[in-house]
């Protein structure tokens, strides 16, 4: 398992999705507090053993 992170269009919000080793995707928390809050909540859930990759949304092609 691990934990995708996407920031939307406009940088105001983080969604990390936890991604199961068949491909399947859920929710797993938000944050609008930005990368810190979310790791710690992430932390939390006793889940900050996987591996979290962020996707920025400034990072996506035009």
């Amino acid at each position: 398992m691990k934990i995708e992170v996407y920031e939307n269009y406009d940088g105001s919000k983080l969604v990390a999705m936890l991604v199961k080793d068949d491909g399947k995707e859920s929710e797993l928390v938000r944050s609008e507090k930005g990368s810190d809050d979310l790791l710690n909540k992430i932390a939390a859930m006793n889940l900050s053993h996987l591996t979290v990759t962020f996707h920025w949304a400034s990072a996506r092609k035009q």
